[in-house]
Parts: structure tokens; C-alpha cells; sequence
């Protein structure tokens, strides 16, 4: 089953204490680059989610949000410090009693003063943590499943595309057979055209070793062979269920030289032609290879 590097997967959880939300997106990239977005009091757990998301993940850009709502006040172990207001205040009274002035709080201020409210526990409720974890958890299944099905089309639309190339090779085979005799006969005819025009007599023997060497020059049967590997390898690789994206990406490379050369190689419009709907099929294999993990 071909990955998809390009995914999206979310999940909630709800508690009578707390709601939880995971959701996660992910594009192509040559690494797994993890970017998160969590309640800052809840940093301390990011080690331990990576390594949850480091064993459903190999490669890709992936931003994961948590959204975390609180339903009861009490579990966020928020408290007051009554002795530090209560000595403020008294401060303040004796200092109004002593300018000879009446003194009458303002309790709204202290709501602003974030020295006065402290936490009281420290961590996370047990139950939350662990709700967090699961909902990762499943998240990821759900990340997965959609990176699967968009996988699975991408590899089907490869394997239609090899299909293709399959179908260029014979036909460039069918040109490249006769190119070879065709442009030996062509250089001939020229060189012996100009020869007697110039009046210039040559050792014939001579002549046609170096015509031989010219036209040699010119056979591509090598670079065909390889191609045809390539492809066999590439069709061998959509079949296997491990990581293949940067296997297929570096056989699409090679690919891609070889056809270059047979185009530059052969001097035939006919050939350039099939080169360049070959190289188009071969560049659209590799945008959707380049998204496969």
C-alpha cells in the first residue's frame, strides 16, 4: 500500500471535565518537520507526542493543533493566594489611616495582579494526559487512512503513466532501428556529394570507417536497454508495500538521462517527438512520486 505524504486526519474526545481536539495536515517534504500548536502549559508533552506521531510518520511537513476546553474550573488547580491579598490590603488600610483617608478596595484589581493566582498542582490531571495520548492516537489512524487513499490513486495514476512510457519505448524502437542506417546512408550520399564537388579523391576504406564511427555515434540501443530496465524496476516497486517515493523519485532521474541522450544522440525529429511526450509522462510520474512517503 502506497503513503501519501499529503494527508489530513482529526479526532474529539468528550469528557464531562473536558473536551479534546487533535487535527493534523501534512504536505510533502524530504524530512518529517513536525510544527505544533498546543496550550503553552501542555509544552512538556510535546516530546512524548512526537513520539507517538514518529511511529505512524516517516517524511512530510506535518501541523498538528491540540484544542483543549476546559468544562470544569476545578481540575485547572488554579488558586488564590488569600495571605498575600489579605497582607496587601492590610498595608493599604493602615496607609490610608495614617493620611487620614478613607479606604475602600477595589477587589476588581486583583483579578489583574497575576502574582496573586498561582497554580496548585503541577502536571496535568492523570485521565486528561491520557485522553490526549488516545486521541492522538486515533487522529493518526484517521491521518493514515486518508494518507493511504491518496496514495493508492497516486501509485494507480503511476503505474497508467509507466503503461505509457511502455508504449513510447516500442515506439521510439520502431524509429530508432532504421535511424542509424538511415542517417548512414544520409552522410554518405553528403560526404560523397561534397567530395565531388571539391574534386577530391579518398581511400574508400578510409572513408567508410569513418562514416561507421560517425553513425555509431548515433545508436542509442544502450540507452533503450536501460530505459526498459528502468521501467521494469519501477513497475517491480509499485507492487512492494514499503517506503518506494524516493526510490521511484531516483529511477524517474535516471530515466530522464537517458531519454535526453537518445534524443540529443539521434538527430531525428521523429525520435524528438516521442522524447518529448516521454518526458512529460516521465515528469508527471515524478510530482506524484515526490508525494509518495
Amino acid at each position: 500500500m502506497a503513503i501519501s505524504m499529503t494527508g489530513y486526519g482529526s479526532k474529539t474526545m468528550t469528557r464531562p471535565d473536558w473536551t479534546v481536539t487533535w487535527e493534523i495536515r501534512s504536505v510533502n517534504h524530504r524530512h518529517l518537520d513536525i510544527k505544533w500548536r498546543v496550550p503553552h502549559t501542555l509544552y512538556f508533552l510535546q516530546q512524548k507526542w512526537e513520539k507517538i506521531i514518529r511511529a505512524h510518520a516517516l517524511r512530510g511537513r506535518l501541523d498538528v493543533n491540540l484544542h483543549l476546553r476546559i468544562n470544569n474550573p476545578e481540575i485547572l488547580g488554579i488558586g488564590f493566594d488569600q495571605a498575600m491579598a489579605g497582607a496587601m490590603l492590610t498595608q493599604l488600610e493602615d496607609f490610608a489611616r495614617s493620611s487620614g483617608h478613607d479606604f475602600a478596595p477595589d477587589l476588581n484589581l486583583f483579578l489583574r495582579n497575576s502574582s496573586l493566582w498561582v497554580e496548585e498542582k503541577s502536571g496535568i490531571n492523570p485521565e486528561m494526559e491520557e485522553d490526549l495520548a488516545l486521541t492522538l492516537k486515533t487522529a493518526l489512524k484517521h491521518w493514515n487512512e486518508s494518507r493511504q487513499t491518496e496514495g493508492q490513486n497516486m501509485l494507480n495514476d503511476i503505474v497508467s503513466r509507466l503503461e505509457s512510457l511502455e508504449s513510447l519505448l516500442e515506439h521510439m524502437e520502431s524509429f530508432v532501428a532504421d535511424n542509424t542506417s538511415n542517417r548512414f546512408n544520409d552522410l554518405k550520399d553528403k560526404l560523397s556529394r561534397i567530395m565531388n564537388d571539391l574534386n577530391i579523391e579518398a581511400d574508400e576504406n578510409r572513408f567508410l570507417q569513418e562514416l561507421i564511427i560517425m553513425t555509431d555515434r548515433l545508436d542509442v540501443s544502450e540507452e533503450i536497454t536501460r530505459l526498459k530496465t528502468h521501467l521494469k524496476a519501477m513497475r517491480q516497486l509499485t507492487d512492494q508495500h514499503s517506503e518506494i517515493g524516493r526510490k521511484l523519485d531516483f529511477m524517474l532521474q535516471e530515466a530522464f538521462r537517458e531519454i535526453n541522450t537518445c534524443a540529443n544522440k539521434c538527430q531525428n525529429t521523429d525520435i524528438s517527438r516521442v522524447a518529448v511526450d516521454f518526458k512529460a509522462e516521465l515528469e508527471k510520474c515524478r510530482e506524484q512520486a515526490q508525494n509518495l512517503e
